[in-house]
């Protein structure tokens, strides 16, 4: 298989090599570069690790790859804009329970529980990359709040208690994620000035 790291012909040295091989010496080769993958093609269609790690053949394997300061720098420039439309949905899901409209607010709040989590894996993932720790603390901990703040949530939706849920939801969880996003800045601006 002919292989390739963001357009450099790799093939001579991973001639005869199986995808596990091909993969651990391209992710080493990216690393010590201060590079991520961030793409695998095989015979020009798109595929994650695990599909290629899986694959018994193919002609042509082409990685593309980004500075790790880039990739988190983008990641976090996502994260900020998303945190205003994720403020909206909850206050739309607390509407929607403070109308008696149960089922709009129980759809909705999937959909919110799925955009915080990933939030909250962005920031670890970011803050994991630039090897922050001091600084991050108090996203560390505002984190673990959010996340108790959700398992209260689930309680009361598990007991029916739609009102204090809308309630939590404007009084906990609005504010918090506002607050989340003041480090989620933070965070961006350190990766912004990291080598």
């Amino acid at each position: 298989m002919n292989v390739y790291i963001d357009g450099q012909d790799y093939s001579e040295i991973l001639k005869s090599a199986d995808a596990a091989s091909i993969l651990n010496v391209v992710q080493s080769e990216t690393s010590r570069n201060g590079r991520v993958v961030t793409e695998i093609r095989v015979d020009d269609v798109a595929m994650d690790e695990e599909a290629f790690l899986n694959l018994t053949g193919g002609l042509s394997a082409s990685f593309s790859t980004q500075l790790v300061r880039d990739l988190v720098v983008d990641s976090l420039d996502e994260a900020i804009k998303y945190i205003p439309r994720l403020k909206k949905g909850l206050e739309e899901i607390a509407l929607h329970f403070e109308k008696n409209e149960t089922a709009a607010g129980q759809g909705k709040l999937a959909d919110a529980a799925e955009g915080l989590d990933w939030l909250l894996s962005v920031f670890q993932k970011c803050t994991t990359l630039l090897a922050v720790g001091e600084e991050a603390n108090g996203g560390e901990n505002l984190k673990a709040a959010l996340a108790a703040d959700v398992g209260r949530l689930a309680a009361l939706h598990g007991e029916g208690k739609f009102l204090q849920m809308a309630l939590a939801i404007r009084q906990k969880l609005v504010p918090e994620v506002g607050e989340f996003a003041l480090h989620v800045q933070r965070l961006r601006d350190l990766g912004s000035f990291t080598q």
